[in-house]
């Protein structure tokens, strides 16, 4: 039985710790490939120790510092950040949180309920688990892009753009052609040792494809629905607003939002970003495979 567990989604790692009965399991399929009861990869840029504790923690009575409507808020409180999930759901499905400013240690709070079966399901979870990864995210210049990346060669294509764009559109086209996938609706950027990486989370979209891998980061591509398939190069101003308008920016609290502002500024310098408009036909599969001018050639060979 383990009491412990490693969640890892790209450069993180949340090292969960229980002394309550019963081990951290998951049983959601997104999750299964990002949780391990052995040692993590060792490969994580930042990371968050994390004990889970059995019980529940009342939301503050004084006005939060951010409302996300009926589902979320989080408080400040001296040296720590107090969260609340599922402000609506009934008490034994809602998550509390307090974790410390420089994000050195948390204490996560569930209700008994979520031992019911003996163990504990899925402590650690959506959307609680992105909150904190921005906080993360933060401390190593990283960013989450509302964004879809299909592999060839070992190297990830991104495909971004606001819900209805045709993410998990283009991430079923692709797939048919062979290339693998690793989201089709949020995935992070990042650095690591100077090179830009793409990594899946198990935030999926309508597809479901969550897998726990990383790898280099070609190109990113815009997407426009249209009557034809082309490509358009874009100027770096442009490319720093339309990352902006895809990219998790937690405006509430500067130590956050202005780790994820450099990273988008360093990105929009140093990745090819385009314009993608497409058909939703395999016609835009061909036109990526068959070689671009715009696109890197690594991306090609």
């Amino acid at each position: 039985m383990s009491r412990t567990g490693h969640l890892e989604i790209g450069p993180l790692c949340f090292d969960l710790r229980s002394t309550a009965p019963g081990a951290l399991c998951y049983d959601d399929p997104a999750y299964a490939g990002f949780f391990a009861h052995s040692t993590d990869t060792g490969n994580a840029l930042a990371r968050l120790p994390v004990e889970v504790v059995c019980g529940f923690e009342p939301c503050p009575t004084r006005a939060p510092l951010w409302l996300a409507p009926n589902h979320w808020a989080i408080w400040e409180d001296a040296s720590d950040w107090i969260i609340h999930v599922g402000l609506q759901a009934p008490e034994e499905q809602r998550l509390s949180c307090r974790v410390t400013r420089d994000f050195t240690a948390a204490e996560l709070w569930l209700h008994p309920a979520a031992w019911a079966s003996g163990d504990c399901i899925k402590p650690l979870r959506y959307p609680l688990d992105q909150i904190l990864a921005w906080g993360l995210l933060a401390k190593v210049g990283g960013v989450l892009l509302h964004a879809s990346v299909a592999v060839r060669d070992g190297v990830g294509q991104v495909f971004t753009g606001r819900s209805g764009a045709g993410k998990s559109t283009i991430a079923r086209l692709f797939e048919a052609n062979g290339w693998r996938i690793l989201n089709d609706d949020r995935v992070v950027v990042f650095r690591r040792e100077g090179q830009w990486r793409v990594a899946g989370t198990p935030w999926h979209g309508s597809e479901r494809y969550a897998e726990p891998d990383e790898v280099p980061l070609g190109n990113i591509h815009f997407l426009h629905q249209a009557l034809t398939d082309r490509l358009e190069p874009m100027p770096e101003s442009q490319i720093r607003m339309a990352l902006l308008d895809v990219a998790a920016v937690p405006w509430f609290e500067d130590s956050w939002s202005q780790g994820i502002l450099d990273g988008l500024n360093q990105l929009a310098q140093d990745v090819p970003c385009h314009k993608l408009f497409f058909r939703r036909t395999p016609d835009v599969v061909a036109l990526l495979e068959g070689g671009h001018p715009f696109l890197r050639e690594e991306v090609l060979a």
